[in-house]
């Protein structure tokens, strides 16, 4: 077991509100070096004889890149706060994987866990529900097409020649506004733009005015 590939934070996208009773929890491992991974979860402030009180739940393997695999568990914690690790496990050994590092067994202890302190409401992500349903089409305006060219920036090169890293082709809103019965033929319902503020250069991500759609466009 390759213990240093073993990774998770108690923040980001490892561990996180999901809605207001349901935490979603990440780990990370090198990719088939574990068989299974268990979620070892309970409430910090529930002992029992001197012992933290805990509970387990198999955690499912959601994915895989290059070099790791992702395991993955939702709990919903009854008092909307939680202690947790994880106990890792391969052909020849188990492990306890915990904030403070790596145990034989579980710490009677719920300080050596990972925390998220309280599940506010506040602090869970919703998004409106259009967004489930939209498919995003990411636009890089001076690209797409030129639909005006008296806006066409001086030294615009002729549509279709080879770019450079600094070239303009005049790209711009009407270019895109003439192109939208293309994009809904795609199945496209929602544009994403790269910056689109004045700037400089072609790619616009060098803003010199924030409160200024750029003239080319």
């Amino acid at each position: 077991m390759l213990k240093e590939a073993i990774y998770h934070r108690p923040k980001n996208n490892f561990a996180y509100a999901y809605d207001e009773k349901t935490i979603h929890i990440l780990l990370k491992s090198k990719k088939k070096d574990l068989d299974q991974v268990e979620l070892v979860y309970g409430d910090p402030y529930i002992w029992k004889d001197g012992a933290w009180q805990y509970t387990t739940k198999e955690m499912k393997l959601s994915g895989s890149d290059e070099l790791f695999d992702y395991w993955f568990a939702a709990v919903e914690p009854d008092f909307r706060r939680l202690r947790y690790g994880f106990t890792c496990k391969d052909q020849t050994e188990s492990i306890i994987y915990t904030e403070r590092g790596f145990y034989k067994d579980v710490p009677k202890d719920s300080g050596f866990f990972f925390a998220f302190p309280f599940l506010h409401a506040i602090d869970t992500f919703k998004p409106p529900e259009w967004v489930k349903e939209t498919v995003w089409y990411q636009i890089f305006p001076e690209r797409f097409a030129d639909g005006e060219p008296r806006l066409n920036p001086d030294g615009t090169k002729p549509w279709g020649t080879s770019p450079d890293r600094t070239s303009f082709f005049g790209g711009d809103f009407q270019g895109i506004l003439k192109r939208l019965d293309y994009l809904q033929k795609l199945g496209v319902n929602g544009i994403y733009f790269t910056p689109v503020f004045q700037a400089e250069t072609n790619h616009k991500y060098d803003t010199t005015n924030y409160l200024a759609v750029d003239p080319q466009f």
